[in-house]
């Protein structure tokens, strides 16, 4: 009601009707002042000081754009039949009593304001924040806790214009719809929260924290800039020996359970490899062990069975068959190859017949591990030269 009726006042020629504004220093204003259809195309202004000596700050020659005097700029909004007043960069000087006003002929219909500027210690006046591109932003902005109950919002200024894109938020402990931006109200706390995602250059801006008055006019406490950078492009180092690549950091002070376990489960693994190798490896060597003395054994009892004699670099000498045929009559002394043997008798001495009616040979063999090849001896009948010896007795 108290709002329908200041705006009744103040369309009621020669009633002064008045509005309090909050401001805290450093910050800025929103000032909306009301007034009747029939004065759109009248000129419009908002002045300082008692109305008989109230001085111009900034004054509308067109309407429906910006005029700028100053720290002050001024909007006639014709089809809303609303002019805004923004005042910029408060500072407590800046408290006093001001006029929204119609210029007519006669007496103006006017609106008494009364702007008092605060010093906030809660709250900090400037802050910048900056992204890369893709990413996220997160704006925690603190309040005085006289305006708990008040509208909060967030605005992205452009120009002369303070708030003209808003988000805004009436409850406690809940996120607002989804939009450009999602804020958040603890009014416990007295912080206002707000996140921006999937950044782009389009977010690089000055935006304002603040809140409003049931009667509609804004109070900004705190500006934030946002700077959003270029996305790096993931590049691997030039290190030759590894590759690191550049990835957003998290802080943790301890490792995850996932991590541990991962380590622990590529550490065993590792250590089981290892076992097998060296088990295969000793298995190898033990047979090669085993195949190595088989040979040699094997070696042995054919040169033990076979008499194998080296063939080369050997000492050996050839021995020539001459095959001869057993004679058909035995008294056939001329074919027979044989000696007298007689028994000795006292000290009598064994007598031999000469070697040279003898045919014999003998034959060293020498073994010798460099010789490769080999000449076997068998033993057979057919090969051999002998003769008959007859004992006798006397």
């Amino acid at each position: 009601m108290k709002i329908i009726w200041t705006f009744t006042l103040m369309m009621i020629p020669g009633v002064v009707s008045s509005i309090s504004v909050t401001g805290y220093s450093g910050g800025g204003v929103i000032i909306t002042c009301r007034y009747e259809r029939k004065y759109t195309a009248n000129a419009k202004y908002f002045c300082r000081g008692e109305w008989s000596e109230c001085t111009d700050r900034v004054k509308t020659e067109d309407t429906n754009k910006w005029v700028n005097s100053g720290r002050f700029s001024l909007y006639d909004d014709t089809r809303a039949a609303v002019f805004t007043v923004t005042i910029t960069d408060l500072s407590k000087q800046d408290s006093d009593t001001y006029y929204c006003a119609v210029e007519r002929s006669g007496l103006d219909p006017k609106t008494e304001v009364n702007l008092m500027v605060l010093t906030a210690d809660c709250c900090e006046k400037s802050i910048s924040l900056s992204a890369a591109a893709g990413g996220s932003v997160n704006i925690s902005c603190k309040y005085p806790q006289s305006h708990s109950a008040d509208v909060k919002f967030v605005c992205r200024r452009s120009g002369s214009d303070l708030c003209a894109e808003e988000t805004s938020l009436k409850e406690s402990r809940r996120w607002s719809a989804e939009g450009q931006i999602q804020l958040y109200d603890d009014r416990e706390q007295q912080l206002l929260t707000g996140t921006i995602s999937h950044v782009t250059q389009q977010h690089s801006a000055e935006y304002w924290c603040g809140v409003q008055s049931d009667q509609g006019h804004k109070s900004f406490i705190t500006r934030v800039q946002i700077n959003v950078t270029e996305a790096s492009p993931l590049v691997p180092s030039s290190s030759p020996t590894a590759s690191v690549w550049k990835t957003p950091t998290f802080n943790n002070t301890s490792g995850s359970p996932n991590t541990l376990k991962g380590s622990s489960l590529i550490i065993s693994l590792v250590l089981v490899l290892l076992v097998l190798i060296i088990v295969c490896l000793v298995l190898l060597f033990l047979y090669k062990k085993h195949q190595s003395q088989g040979g040699e054994s094997s070696s042995q009892a054919g040169a033990e069975k076979h008499e194998v004699v080296p063939n080369s670099g050997c000492d050996y000498e050839e021995i020539k068959d001459t095959h001869r045929q057993l004679p058909k009559n035995p008294s056939d002394s001329s074919n027979c190859i044989y000696t007298a043997v007689q028994k000795p008798t006292g000290d009598a001495q064994i007598l031999f017949t000469s070697a040279e009616d003898l045919n014999y040979a003998v034959v060293n063999f020498q073994k010798k591990a460099d010789c490769p090849d080999s000449l076997r001896l068998r033993n057979s009948q057919d090969y051999s030269e002998y003769a008959a010896v007859s004992h006798h007795t006397a």
